[in-house]
């Protein structure tokens, strides 16, 4: 911390996530040098309609709203998100409307006049893409996890508002990391408040409940840290932020390479582990690093002697052990006498904490990358200054994550998107390019960001940041 003053700044604010409060860019009209600095959505229809959000009162809404009513986009939405649309701009122009612009509103609403539109569908029209809801744990065990991760949510928020209109509000909820109470407080975020994006939960069994009751609506839901395929069954709007095998494939592909390596694989038969295989050979492949050879061993085995002498024998440059984490602390003790200088790679499996002293000393150099995004360069650097100067402390993982999440939402928005229909498309063009991408309907970071990266030195996984391609 850097004072007593930072320090109640930040308790202040915990303590408002904690009771579940609306946090944003102040709730005023921007001035006129603000004005014209702002930028604006590309589409002509995001652009009125975040004029229409910032400035209800402005002399112009009335002007905007026979704009935004002739935009092309809105003949496109879905016929109940048209209409509570085109009935909002019309309610809020005729407001302030006058002349011609008040007859071309009343004629909007009467022909709407027989449409039947419930109240959450005007709603969510009258709410946009501006309020957003989080619903993570605040308090409990997990509370950390909650906080960092909104913590890095908000820089990417405040990044967008300092810029772009419209604002955007950050609902937050606390789950207390129980996903009965998760499921009632998203209830409230989208039928109370017609929000029409959540982000939520950190778990996938508390993910769960949070994107059923999207779907049920119509809602945009992104996860942060689910690794459960199956929610995406539960609607075509469910998101995650999920490092599969395919992207940590290519990251320790991307290190081998840098190496000049070749590799012979030690993996088990069990169904994760040959599916991470598979991933890491078509990598290499793909970055120019060869696979000498590969073994196959049950996941009960204890005696891997003969299979490591087999590896040797072809002469890689490193080994990789895919493997569960018991079967590793196995493979690693044995290697002192097997294969003494072995350059060991692998995945998170390889993580030190919990082997025993022998395995963590013949692990000593292994270098492993694990589900977790690190940034990169000047995005790093920005990020880490930022947060170091709002937040008084490091970044966690978790804070990477709120960013990551925050610039796909961000992004996506500045791009155009009107409600949640377009934002589901807009954000499925985030998606990895891969089977594994889109059955988790994983995002890909749109900025220089790679899986972490780690080496075991004296017994322990210290991080080591990824080179930056050129």
């Amino acid at each position: 911390m850097r004072g007593s003053g930072l320090a109640a700044a930040v308790a202040a604010a915990v303590a408002a996530l904690a009771l579940g409060v609306a946090l944003g860019a102040p709730n005023r009209a921007p001035s006129a040098a603000e004005e014209s600095a702002r930028r604006y959505p590309a589409s002509k229809a995001a652009e009125f309609k975040a004029r229409l959000l910032e400035r209800p009162s402005a002399p112009e809404v009335s002007s905007w709203a026979v704009q935004y009513l002739a935009q092309p986009e809105l003949d496109r939405l879905e016929p109940v998100a048209r209409a509570a649309e085109k009935i909002w701009a019309a309610r809020l122009g005729l407001a302030a409307s006058r002349g011609a612009e008040k007859a071309k509103l009343r004629a909007v609403l009467a022909s709407l006049e027989g449409c039947p539109i419930d109240s959450l569908a005007l709603r969510r029209a009258a709410t946009g893409l501006a309020r957003i809801g989080i619903i993570v744990p605040l308090s409990g065990r997990f509370d950390r996890y909650g906080k960092t991760f909104v913590q890095g949510l908000r820089l990417a928020v405040d990044e967008h508002n300092r810029e772009w209109a419209p604002n955007l509000t950050l609902i937050l909820h606390d789950s207390e990391g129980d996903p009965l109470v998760g499921a009632r407080k998203a209830r409230w975020l989208l039928r109370d408040h017609g929000v029409s994006v959540l982000i939520g939960e950190l778990f996938s069994t508390n993910t769960a409940p949070l994107a059923a009751a999207s779907q049920v609506v119509g809602a945009v839901l992104i996860s942060p840290s689910a690794t459960n395929e199956r929610l995406a069954t539960l609607g075509d709007a469910v998101f995650q932020l999920h490092l599969g095998n395919t992207a940590m494939a290519q990251a320790l592909a991307r290190y081998l390479a840098q190496e000049n390596s070749s590799i012979a694989v030690l993996a088990s038969e069990t169904p994760e582990d040959s599916a991470r295989v598979l991933a890491l050979e078509a990598a290499c492949r793909a970055a120019g690093v060869d696979v000498v050879g590969k073994e196959t061993v049950p996941e009960s085995a204890v005696d891997l002697l003969k299979s490591l002498g087999s590896l040797r024998a072809k002469h890689s440059a490193a080994l990789a052990l895919i493997t569960t984490a018991k079967l590793a602390g196995i493979a690693a003790a044995q290697l002192p006498t097997a294969w003494p200088d072995a350059h060991v790679v692998g995945f998170n499996t390889l993580d030190p904490e919990g082997m025993n002293a022998e395995a963590r000393a013949a692990l000593e150099g292994a270098t492993y990358v694990a589900s977790d995004y690190v940034l990169l360069g000047a995005v790093r650097d920005s990020f880490e200054t930022r947060y170091q100067r709002a937040c008084g402390e490091a970044p966690t993982r978790m804070s990477v994550r709120g960013y990551l999440v925050g610039v796909a939402v961000t992004r996506a928005i500045e791009r155009g998107s009107l409600n949640a229909s377009m934002l589901r498309e807009a954000l499925r063009a985030q998606l990895y390019d891969t089977d594994e991408g889109r059955v988790f309907r994983a995002l890909k970071p749109l900025v220089a960001a790679e899986p972490e990266r780690f080496q075991v030195k004296g017994g322990r996984a210290v991080s080591v940041a990824p080179q930056v391609s050129p």
